[in-house]
């Protein structure tokens, strides 16, 4: 039989508030308000599309990971077969990665915290330096990949709060 690891509440209270930075953080707070505006007479079908896509399929594939015990997407997919898994894991990484995700990480705090205090000649450069401080930071957080977990549940969700 099989030994599992009982959490402790503080650790549940981490990784919740982590899961909860995570997806707050990402924009959620602002995006559904920019969704009600444009959405018109078609407010419901884009609020139920963005509650699928955003909040969701991201938690299911949170709990396929965790219930499957797997350490990650790669492992999670390998059954289907080698070349699907490769083809696969590497589109996901990089439509999460280099092409969407990470730019708005970066360009959102920009636009809602210094763009407004800033001439729209000069925002370009403020949004380079503002972007390359933003990645060393992340970059100096990310580098110890288990203590991910702790930074944003225990540091950076309660600043954020």
């Amino acid at each position: 039989m099989e030994q599992t690891r009982k959490f402790t509440w503080k650790e549940l209270i981490v990784v919740a508030s982590m899961l909860f930075g995570m997806y707050f953080g990402a924009t959620n707070l602002t995006f559904p308000v920019q969704i009600g505006q444009q959405s018109g007479s078609a407010f419901a079908s884009s609020i139920i599309g963005f509650i699928i896509t955003g909040t969701i399929l991201p938690l299911l594939g949170v709990a396929a990971i965790a219930i499957t015990r797997t350490s990650g997407v790669f492992e999670l997919a390998r059954p289907i077969g080698k070349t699907y898994v490769l083809i696969f894991t590497v589109i996901l990484y990089i439509a999460i990665g280099p092409a969407f995700a990470t730019p708005r990480t970066a360009t959102v705090p920009f636009e809602f915290g210094i763009a407004t205090h800033v001439s729209a000649a000069s925002a370009p450069m403020w949004l380079f330096i503002y972007s390359a401080a933003f990645f060393v930071c992340v970059t100096l957080l990310s580098l110890n990949r288990h203590k991910i977990a702790d930074y944003l549940g225990r540091y950076l969700n309660p600043l954020f709060i």
